[in-house]
């Protein structure tokens, strides 16, 4: 195979020949990773390939990372399109992110704006949460794991020391080995301690904490000297380094960095919940709104020549003097009037249909339980319907006030509901959807897989630009074919375009 310039002494001269290799993206412990062609499907693809010297436990760590990665499929999850070995290399295809790492990002940035913050930790907690669904811990979750893209998606990559739960009795590390970055570990697996959920919840609290204050809560010249820090330190408080931090997010990132495991959120869907709860009241739509997305100044200011630099900034000191009246003027009529929509927005001007939403099918409810339980954001009520007759038929339909681009479906389809007796431990178990076609009223189909666990599932789609949506029933997990079927909760996230 052809290698550009062969530029790298590294880069292997020849390699797979499905994959071109184009240049060299970053290096590891491992490896180097390389920006690739995939020739069979003609995609670009981020290739890690394995140090040819690698020692045995290295080549453990990689054989785990990629079978940690492909049993992951997730939207914030870099996914892995191929793995195997060639010439005594072995070697991971996965995703290749167009766009820069977080670490970048903070590089220049220094502390975020708060809206930036919540979109990258609500991204990052929903891919913890499924990969720990999955049984996968991380371990090691810092801002250079993180990538973001130009269009504000966050994936979380690199799964090289991640816990795999099913690969206990062969886990690579052993107690009092410890291994991640210092500046990011957890007080327990910077003593050597088994590592849980818990863990990666500690992680990204410390990026929420770099995010927000532009600094590490734990600094020192040494590692170990960091992880005794993480050890025996209290953290500092955030509003000492960002006066302006709302109390509420200082306290969610403060018991994120509790010593005690369990004394921090159990898991992630505890933390989106508080995530969920110190954004909800909008409380920096004060704060100027941004049009530009997070990498767009970003990039322009890694670009800039510092001379050059200089001399715009001194001009621009000077009109800004002559035009700050003006500016301060505009400037408050955009905080009272404009907030600029997200993809991720969810999707409510909206009517769902159904054939069975006025059946009572659980038998104690005597409305029944209404097709409008899907859009409560309850997931302790359902919406319960028989086993369709004819699958050719939609099980439900979305009917948009607008033309809407639609970005992310999400169900939760792990619904139990609990019966009346004594000791409150007997459950109705339901049906449950494995998998759905979506199809639009112009036609576009597309098909959507499920797993078999609880809690909102956002399985990848192409974007759907329609004004109606029709949801079919293809597969199933099924207790029994007699039984009712239950979804707990649908979301569609994405933007009206009006």
């Amino acid at each position: 195979m052809h290698v550009p310039g062969n530029r790298y002494k590294n880069q292997p001269t020849s390699f797979n020949p499905n994959y071109e290799l184009i240049e060299v993206l970053g290096k590891g412990g491992m490896g180097y990773v390389y920006k690739a062609l995939d020739k069979k499907l003609n995609r670009e693809v981020a290739l890690k390939v394995l140090n040819t010297n690698s020692d045995a436990d290295s080549v453990k760590r990689f054989y785990f990372e990629a079978q940690a990665m492909k049993e992951l499929d997730h939207q914030n999850i870099v996914h892995v399109f191929d793995f195997g070995q060639e010439k005594k290399q072995l070697f991971i295809a996965m995703t290749y992110v167009k766009g820069e790492s977080l670490a970048s990002v903070l590089h220049h940035k220094k502390e975020m704006a708060f809206s930036d913050i919540e979109l990258i930790a609500k991204q990052v907690a929903r891919g913890l949460l499924y990969a720990h669904n999955k049984g996968v811990i991380h371990r090691d979750i810092k801002p250079s794991n993180i990538m973001i893209t130009h269009d504000n998606r966050v994936y979380i990559m690199d799964f090289g020391i991640s816990y795999i739960q099913e690969m206990e009795k062969e886990r690579l590390t052993i107690t009092g080995m410890t291994m991640g970055t210092p500046e990011y570990m957890s007080p327990e697996q910077c003593h050597g301690d088994e590592v849980g959920v818990a863990s990666d919840v500690y992680s990204l609290g410390v990026i929420l904490f770099e995010m927000s204050c532009g600094r590490l809560p734990f600094t020192g010249a040494k590692p170990i000297e960091i992880a005794i820090k993480h050890v025996q330190n209290t953290p500092p408080n955030p509003k000492d380094f960002r006066p302006d931090i709302p109390v509420e997010l200082s306290n969610l990132i403060l018991k994120c960095l509790r010593k005690n495991p369990k004394e921090r959120y159990q898991n992630m869907e505890d933390l989106l919940d508080a995530l969920d709860n110190v954004f909800k009241t909008n409380v920096f739509s004060k704060s100027p709104s941004r049009k530009m997305k997070i990498l767009d100044s970003f990039s322009k200011s890694k670009e800039s020549h510092p001379l050059l630099k200089q001399v715009i900034c001194q001009k621009l000191s000077i009109l800004a003097l002559l035009l700050t009246p003006i500016l301060i003027f505009l400037l408050l009529m955009l905080t009272l009037h404009y907030k600029p929509k997200s993809v991720l927005q969810p999707i409510k001007d909206l009517k769902l249909r159904a054939s069975y939403e006025t059946k009572n099918l659980e038998g104690d409810s005597p409305k029944g339980y209404p097709v409008q339980n899907l859009m409560d954001f309850d997931l302790s009520t359902a919406w319960v319907f028989e086993t369709p007759i004819n699958r050719k038929n939609p099980i439900l339909s979305v009917e948009l006030k607008n033309k809407t681009l639609i970005t992310h479906f999400g169900m939760a389809i792990g619904y139990q509901k609990q019966k009346e007796d004594t000791f409150e431990d007997r459950f109705m178990i339901f049906n449950k959807p494995k998998s759905i076609i979506l199809k639009t009223k112009e036609g576009v189909r597309q098909k959507l897989v499920f797993e078999n666990i609880k809690g909102m599932q956002y399985p990848p789609i192409q974007a759907i630009e329609t004004e109606e949506l029709f949801i079919y029933l293809e597969d199933a997990y099924e207790n029994q074919a007699s039984k009712n079927f239950a979804v707990s909760e649908i979301r569609l996230l994405g933007l009206s375009l009006k």
